[in-house]
């Protein structure tokens, strides 16, 4: 977050901050132990080099990174909403006549850390799940997810989560500060990478198997391999 406005860090009230994006967050944190899985998977069964399987530890990391983010976010959305719940909003004690006693600490108010860090813990998550697809000049086709359906429903529970505190941390005013933005910008480049490969009904035609290929580096790669496998076997089939 260096470099950026703390998200919701401002002197006025806030719309109230409604449970929505815990169960959304929730939700992917569920979701991506099935990514998780499966690149460890991956990495245990299938041959490969130094630089590939170092590439697999890398994406691991990089995803154990989000989960304990979005495990901050979540843990800070449930307080503030017990604390909403509750009607904190920063009171102080008060004296014999009722009045606010200053000298004495008050409670947690709207613009405190308390409400803060939930969504600097969230945008936190957003920027490290983009660094897991990131490429490699080695292996490009690492930079896309084992478990595309789980994936591309994280996405849409991180999107839905982002808007709704957005919404409440800026009251629908300054949409483009910078971290909501860069925060959005990201989860875009996600639902690319993310979105699951099309599915053809029946037998495929050569054109949509070729588009197919196409359209996921992986496939394409994997396709490639089966062919060098295919041109060695070939020949000694037919003797």
């Amino acid at each position: 977050m260096s470099g950026r406005a703390r998200p919701g860090k401002r002197t006025e009230k806030r719309r109230r901050l409604p449970a929505g994006p815990r169960w959304r967050l929730i939700a992917a944190h569920r979701l991506l132990g099935r990514e998780a899985q499966a690149l460890a998977d991956d990495e245990k069964n299938t041959p490969s080099s130094n630089d590939r399987a170092a590439t697999l530890r890398r994406k691991q990391a990089l995803l154990n990174d989000t989960c304990r983010y979005l495990s901050g976010a979540i843990s800070g959305l449930a307080a503030v909403v017990g604390l909403q719940e509750l009607g904190v909003d920063g009171q102080y004690p008060q004296d014999a006549s009722g009045k606010p006693y200053k000298p004495m600490p008050g409670l947690e108010a709207l613009d405190s850390d308390a409400f803060v860090s939930p969504a600097e813990e969230l945008y936190k998550a957003v920027e490290a799940l983009r660094k897991v697809y990131i490429p490699t000049r080695k292996h490009p086709d690492l930079a896309f997810p084992e478990d595309r359906a789980a994936m591309s429903e994280v996405v849409v529970h991180l999107r839905t989560a982002s808007t709704l505190v957005a919404a409440a941390y800026n009251d629908g005013e300054d949409e483009e500060e910078g971290a909501y933005t860069e925060a959005a910008a990201l989860l875009d480049e996600l639902d690319v990478i993310c979105a699951p490969l099309p599915t053809q009904p029946g037998v495929m035609s050569d054109e949509a198997i070729i588009a197919r290929v196409l359209f996921d580096p992986r496939l394409a790669a994997k396709t490639t391999k089966a062919l060098r496998l295919w041109k060695k076997v070939a020949p000694e089939a037919g003797t």
